[in-house]
């Protein structure tokens, strides 16, 4: 990192983000990139300017990240699907506040639209992009395709499911490219040999790859919207854990850059969370082991996401080993204090006391003596950094309050995110 600078594209992350998501079910292995695969294909064939071909590839990327339950998620990979418009809101809502995403938002808000006979122009008196059509289009070819080489027999019978609901369905434009395209092995058999990243990342490959942290951080807050708003069960945790963890790092002298990538790296310590379904982050009682493995594991898949970034490697130290203990009890790797940096010290410290103080749906929040007396064992123990802990304890009702308010202003984000849902349900947004 030089300064405030980090050499890596914004684009670079959305890749993990989205293989994370895909990673909930091996029968959603590859689905983003399979769809944007095939949406850059039909766009290109369908003659779309480049900026609007770049859009609808990063939907198609994005397509169905406002799908937070796996049983949603495997309900999407049916042909014959009828229900999706509250995902597709949801993936609107969640994106159109990011401005290098706020195009693509608008493409995905209308991804299931039918083209029917041209009604298809206009949803709730807003016009829908040709993108949305197209993404329609490649997402229900996606979901025919076998993922192995028999891939090639049934491309006839993909291409007259097509033709039969060209004009109800799908675009006219959008079906007469795809049929053009269909001729060409080389299509199919990029997609059933997980060949697409290449391309895709030449379509959106960004000429500028040097990142200020300002807008890294644009970008984790959308990603901790991502993770958090899945559930009311989440949806303040990292806003909260963020906020403590920067307190800290103030009182341990992080210079400004340092507060900062701190801050990113709370937003995304949860990121392998993506992965989890809703029906395991839901739970109130006590995990099943096979549950309590599968949440486990959410800090591999962290650390999975983001460690192909050199440029992100302390942002990775930090975000991935937040689970890890001092004394060696700590998840995934079991490292000890040796190998554990101050940032996911901080990190971990916060953590616990985020997670232990705060309201959930199911319980209310510790007090201040029981937090201090789980606090204090785990530093007693060295699971938790017993000199961090004592600058939590040294002002707790200060680090309490800062937890509480960056928490009030995300229940505050979210609640207005439900209300916007609700309110798209009605056809009025």
């Amino acid at each position: 990192m030089n300064g405030s600078e980090i050499n890596v594209g914004l684009m670079q992350l959305v890749f993990p983000m989205v293989k994370t998501v895909d990673m909930m079910s091996p029968a959603l292995a590859s689905h983003h990139l399979d769809v944007a695969y095939l949406a850059l294909r039909i766009s290109e064939q369908a003659g779309l300017p480049a900026d609007d071909v770049r859009n609808t590839v990063l939907a198609g990327m994005l397509h169905d990240i406002g799908a937070f339950s796996l049983d949603e998620r495997l309900d999407i990979l049916d042909f014959e699907y009828h229900s999706p418009d509250r995902h597709c809101r949801a993936g609107y809502e969640l994106l159109r506040h990011f401005e290098p995403f706020a195009e693509a938002a608008g493409i995905v808000r209308f991804h299931h639209v039918h083209w029917n006979n041209g009604d298809g122009r206009e949803r709730h008196g807003v016009s829908v992009p040709l993108g949305s059509h197209i993404l329609h289009l490649a997402d229900r070819i996606a979901v025919l395709v076998p993922k192995n080489i028999q891939a090639l027999s049934r491309v006839p019978e993909i291409c007259t499911k097509i033709q039969d609901l060209r004009g109800t369905w799908f675009h006219p434009d959008a079906v007469d490219a795809a049929l053009a395209l269909a001729k060409h092995d080389n299509i199919w058999l990029d997609v059933v040999s997980h060949a697409v990243e290449r391309p895709l990342a030449d379509c959106l490959s960004e000429p500028q790859r040097l990142a200020t942290l300002d807008e890294l951080l644009a970008f984790g807050e959308l990603v901790c919207q991502l993770i958090d708003f899945r559930s009311p069960f989440t949806a303040t945790h990292t806003s909260g854990l963020a906020a403590a963890a920067v307190a800290l790092s103030e009182r341990l002298e992080f210079d400004e850059p340092q507060q900062k990538l701190l801050k990113l790296a709370a937003y995304l310590h949860d990121l392998g969370k993506l992965a989890i379904p809703i029906e395991v982050l839901e739970k109130p009682g006590r995990f099943t082991d096979d549950e309590w493995h599968t949440m486990r594991a959410h800090v591999y898949y962290t650390f999975h996401a983001l460690s192909p970034l050199p440029a992100l490697d302390q942002l990775t130290s930090w975000s991935a080993l937040h689970q890890e203990r001092l004394d060696g009890s700590g998840y995934p790797f079991g490292y000890t204090a040796d190998r554990l940096p101050l940032g996911a010290r901080v990190l971990a410290v916060a953590d616990v006391f985020v997670g232990i103080t705060e309201d959930r749906p199911y319980r209310a929040g510790m007090p201040e003596h029981e937090a201090r007396a789980v606090l204090a064992d785990m530093a007693a123990k060295r699971q938790l950094d017993p000199d961090i802990v004592r600058i939590l304890f040294d002002d707790f009702d200060a680090f309490n309050t800062v937890r509480a308010q960056a928490q009030d202003r995300a229940r505050e984000r979210f609640q207005k995110f439900r209300e916007n849902l609700d309110a798209g349900a009605n056809g009025s947004a």
